[in-house]
């Protein structure tokens, strides 16, 4: 019996996963800066923590009772250990790829909306 050759898929480039992976997870953040209003304090201090922003639901969950500057060092880190993940993640096949920046587009939405409740409050 002869056996098929398995195909190998191929890996995407890291040129095109990491763009990818960070707009679906950014972009959804972007009401900070396209909204109408004031340039306040308050806003100035949303934008400059925007690439912590993926991680303010486990903040709020799990970090309250920290000084905000540790719960700060702690959505950074989530955030860059996420986005890590999902670029691995996305980096393994094409598929992945786009399976990967949908769901991370998704969740990242549904993330936005919150930090958008807690920015209005």
């Amino acid at each position: 019996m002869s056996e098929r050759p398995r195909k190998v898929g191929r890996r995407p480039s890291f040129k095109i996963v990491v763009p990818v992976i960070l707009f679906c997870t950014y972009y959804p953040y972007s009401w900070l800066i396209l909204s109408k209003g004031a340039w306040t304090s308050y806003r100035w201090t949303w934008i400059k923590i925007w690439p912590a922003l993926p991680g303010i639901l486990p903040r709020a969950l799990w970090f309250h009772d920290l000084s905000d500057g540790l719960a700060l060092a702690g959505m950074y880190l989530i955030s860059c250990l996420l986005i890590a993940l999902m670029i691995y993640l996305a980096g393994l096949r094409s598929w992945m790829l786009v399976t990967v920046a949908v769901l991370v587009f998704v969740l990242s939405a549904v993330n936005s909306m919150i930090a958008y409740a807690f920015y209005r409050a």
